[in-house]
């Protein structure tokens, strides 16, 4: 058989059966052809290989134990052509060893009870009750807890690369290395002793972890979502069909978390404005209560009503109209912090919430600049005439504090309401307290 030595390139145009990936893999596989950047093509060749073998387009042939450097070794479907991608080998850096995933082991045995777990999270109806908290941590929980009984009481963190760090949740080990890890989605590095690591090991030992193994968690599309860190507490317990068992569960982990993802955006998002929608405001008031009770602070509930938003429908359309709803509400998100809450409650309103700590003052001046940064807002917007027309967009509000004016979900509501009513009354465009015995005007007269 002869060989031909060719690069990523030739591969994708030439060899793997491209033409049977989905249409938005294929998509991506072009741009990056188009791109011309090796990397971009490299990364796509080895995710259109990955999704070829999961469908049968390509069968990973067995490793030759007497090849002098890790191969891998995949013949297509109905051909005789013979793929060999030669992968380098491991590497040590500060005691940590680097290894391509591809040379891990294709099988890994596993016991039915330590997968049990998983096959439950593959059940699409742990997702059936939006309130039920999986999403989000408690889907990050549930990962976790699989992944400690996959791999016998290991312990077991999912790090997702956007997230916010919450106050008393664990922490990647170290920063510098998950930054890496993530930079380099196709290697899995392993620590088999934290003491022989100077960078790692002060931080293992307050993390309590002699054995590291820190992979990426790859979405869709290849591109990293996060990363999973195993700790244990032994010295170097993982062998090479324990690693490819971790590289699985990274694997499987990427894809509940990319469904997860998918669904709450069906459950949980306003498929119009972007933001937030009703029964995920239902959910979070609830949960930032209990939190505030927890930790005796205060949280504020902000209604937001567009003032005769009745108008832009009778004179431009109701594409207008959306148009104007989705303007307000990238305009209320881009004006609260990151961990606060805006969503549509339905029709023209919108609800914001404030989440603790916060004091009255803060919140006077977040609602002041959210009222303010609407009405300086010019909207243009296209009537039925087919001509551009600028507006411009007021909001009314009514503002509520837990627990000084209410101890429930439902009394703050209904106080926060209440300020509103006060707030929609002429001249409109402005923000009103709520009070046990009235309510405080704080908006333009």
């Amino acid at each position: 058989m002869k060989k031909e030595h060719i690069g990523f390139r030739e591969l994708l145009e030439r060899l793997l059966p491209v033409e049977e990936l989905p249409s938005v893999d294929r998509m991506r596989v072009q741009r990056a052809l188009r791109s011309g950047v090796s990397a971009e093509v490299e990364r796509a060749a080895m995710h259109a290989i990955d999704l070829l073998e999961q469908q049968g387009a390509l069968r990973r042939l067995p490793l030759e134990p007497s090849a002098a450097t890790p191969v891998v070794r995949y013949q297509p479907r109905g051909r005789h052509d013979v793929i060999t991608l030669q992968l380098p080998g491991p590497r040590m850096r500060d005691g940590i060893r680097i290894q391509p995933r591809n040379a891990l082991p294709t099988q890994a045995p596993a016991r039915l009870d330590q997968v049990r777990r998983l096959i439950r999270l593959d059940d699409p109806l742990i997702f059936s009750d939006p309130r039920s908290g999986t999403t989000r941590a408690g889907l990050r929980a549930q990962l976790e807890q699989a992944g400690r009984e996959l791999l016998d009481s290991a312990m077991v963190h999912y790090f997702g690369k956007d997230d916010e760090p919450e106050e008393g949740a664990d922490t990647p080990l170290d920063p510098t290395l998950a930054a890496d890890v993530l930079e380099h989605p196709g290697m899995l590095f392993y620590c088999p002793d934290t003491e022989k690591s100077a960078t790692l090991a002060p931080a293992a030992r307050n993390h309590v972890a002699r054995a590291l193994v820190v992979v990426a968690v790859a979405g869709g599309d290849g591109l990293p979502i996060g990363h999973l860190e195993v700790r244990s507490l032994e010295r170097d317990p993982y062998q090479p069909a324990d690693l490819a068992m971790i590289a699985l569960l990274a694997d499987f982990c990427g894809g509940i978390i990319e469904r997860a993802e998918r669904i709450e955006k069906l459950v949980f998002v306003d498929p119009l404005t972007t933001v937030y929608n009703r029964s995920y405001y239902d959910l979070q008031i609830r949960n930032e209560i209990a939190r505030a009770q927890r930790e005796q602070n205060s949280l504020s509930l902000l209604i937001c009503d567009i003032d005769d938003f009745k108008s832009f429908n009778t004179s431009f359309g109701y594409e207008a109209g959306n148009q104007v709803l989705v303007q307000v509400a990238q305009t209320l998100r881009a004006g609260v912090r990151p961990f606060d809450t805006v969503a549509r409650w339905g029709g023209e309103e919108f609800a914001v919430l404030l989440t603790p700590p916060i004091v009255p003052e803060d919140v006077l001046a977040i609602s002041e600049r959210l009222r303010s940064s609407i009405e300086r807002t010019a909207i243009r917007l296209e009537g039925l005439d087919g001509r551009s027309h600028r507006v411009n967009v007021t909001i009314s509000m009514g503002v509520a504090m837990f627990p000084e004016h209410a101890d429930s979900p439902q009394d703050l509501w209904r106080a926060a309401n209440t300020a509103l009513l006060q707030a929609k009354r002429p001249p409109k465009n402005q923000v009103v307290f709520f009070r046990t015995h009235g309510a405080r005007n704080f908006g333009v007269q």
